[in-house]
């Protein structure tokens, strides 16, 4: 795999819509998902943004390795990023999110009565949960497939004026690894790619950096979690019960479980990307 193409019309339909948006909206909200930090910003969205004041949240850390997430939280500061983790679902920040709209908002739009703010971000980051959050009510749709939100929608609450926007991701991604987390998180619809593929990446990063996920949840003794990674597969399947007549592991089943098992937080508190991979200059 060289190139993962997934640009459905209503995407470029989005990014024009954001082009045509943006004059209008004072601050950006940026939401990625805690568990892939680099990989779920959306370089195009950070060009069209970037002279606007913005703010990053990453989302979903109840999913994400907490080590991690701070690891990435100094990594942002670092090069100037106004930045906060966040659960949407919980919304145990949004007190936090909200001081920093208003410090952002007390330093560039004092003399402004009303101050109207872009929730942006990939797909199925969360951005509909954020801004409920903001709302204080169920005011945008949420939901766990990527393309949920596919319009305008503003909310008015006190001086803000919230829109939530669709998700919005690059034409190509040219670099596999990025393209099997996104898939990975759901960002990009898993079945776009092959399941085993998919699968087979992500018990190579778990036992590489998380192989007690592998004993803790599925049982595997240590010297199988230290096997090859389509051994593990195998070994998973067998104890699952993924099997063909004849006993034969059910490769796609037992990939597409395992997959699941982790976009459901079964697996434990995962991060797929370290901050040592990217330099602070990045």
């Amino acid at each position: 795999m060289v190139e993962i193409q997934w640009y459905p019309g209503h995407m470029a339909k989005a990014k024009r819509e954001l082009k045509e948006i943006l004059p209008l909206l004072d601050i950006i909200i940026e939401v990625t998902d805690a568990r892939i930090p680099k990989s779920s910003r959306n370089p195009d969205l950070i060009n069209l943004t970037k002279k606007k004041p913005r703010l990053l949240l990453l989302n979903k850390v109840d999913l994400a390795d907490p080590i991690a997430t701070d690891q990435w939280i100094n990594h942002y500061r670092t090069i100037g990023e106004k930045v906060i983790p966040f659960n949407g679902r919980t919304g145990d920040q949004t007190a936090a999110l909200e001081e920093l709209i208003n410090q952002v908002g007390r330093e560039t739009l004092a003399s402004k009565a009303i101050w109207r703010l872009g929730v942006v971000g990939v797909p199925n980051c969360g951005k509909s949960s954020v801004l409920n959050r903001l709302a204080r009510r169920s005011a945008a749709q949420v939901g766990e497939r990527p393309g949920v939100t596919r319009g305008r929608q503003w909310v008015r609450r006190g001086r803000w004026e919230i829109l939530d926007t669709p998700g919005m991701l690059w034409p190509k991604i040219g670099d596999v690894e990025t393209g099997l987390k996104l898939a990975l998180v759901g960002t990009i619809k898993p079945e776009n790619l092959e399941p085993e593929e998919l699968t087979l990446y992500l018990l190579g990063w778990l036992q590489a950096n998380y192989p007690a996920s592998l004993h803790n949840y599925y049982g595997l003794t240590a010297p199988e979690t230290a096997e090859e990674p389509y051994s593990v597969l195998l070994n998973i399947g067998k104890r699952r019960g993924c099997l063909r007549r004849g006993g034969e592991v059910d490769l796609r089943r037992t990939a597409e479980l395992i997959g699941n098992d982790f976009r459901q937080g079964k697996l434990g508190t995962i991060t797929l990307e370290t901050t040592s991979a990217f330099p602070v200059s990045s």
